[in-house]
């Protein structure tokens, strides 16, 4: 039953900020909102028992490619001064409650699927391994995996290519 609920919230979760992520109209939270997606995502990987792909959810999706955005934001000047009554800090609360509870889920979660009495390990079938991983990005896939990372380059340079410009413009370096 635990686990139904644990999958229940971190897809409300999910979906919750997966829609702020498309509704936000300032940049900063909208990257805040994916974060909040990616960590509910990777609550989803624990819920289903592949610690592994959580890991790699929390440290290149939410840790890297995020902090990439944030940047991106940061060099072009995402952020603006908010002069009117901002709509959203009626909600504060609630967004740190729902943060909160998500956190708390994510920590039983984790210390739910640890070895502990009455735990029992799924069968090995070698499918989620890392070592399975691996060898499906390096063999079968990796022509996409290279592809992306070669994107993702890209993205890097183009920002950093629009951020001389813009800075260039306002009669910087």
């Amino acid at each position: 039953m635990g686990e139904k609920i644990t999958f229940a919230v971190a897809a409300i979760g999910t979906l919750g900020f997966g829609t702020g992520v498309v509704f936000f109209r300032d940049a900063f939270r909208a990257a805040v909102s994916l974060i909040g997606a990616l960590l509910s995502v990777a609550l989803l990987f624990i819920a289903l028992l592949a610690p592994f792909a959580a890991a790699v959810q929390v440290i290149v999706y939410a840790g890297a490619i995020v902090v990439m955005f944030l940047f991106v934001i940061a060099y072009l000047g995402g952020h603006r001064e908010i002069t009117t009554f901002d709509r959203l800090d009626r909600w504060q609360v609630i967004g740190w409650l729902g943060v909160m509870g998500l956190g708390a889920l994510g920590a039983v979660a984790v210390l739910d699927s640890t070895a502990g009495p009455g735990w029992a390990a799924p069968a090995a079938t070698g499918t989620g391994s890392p070592a399975a991983i691996g060898d499906a990005f390096l063999s079968g896939h990796l022509l996409a995996f290279e592809v992306t990372s070669l994107v993702l380059l890209v993205a890097a340079v183009g920002a950093v290519i629009l951020a001389k410009g813009a800075v260039q413009r306002e009669g910087g370096r």
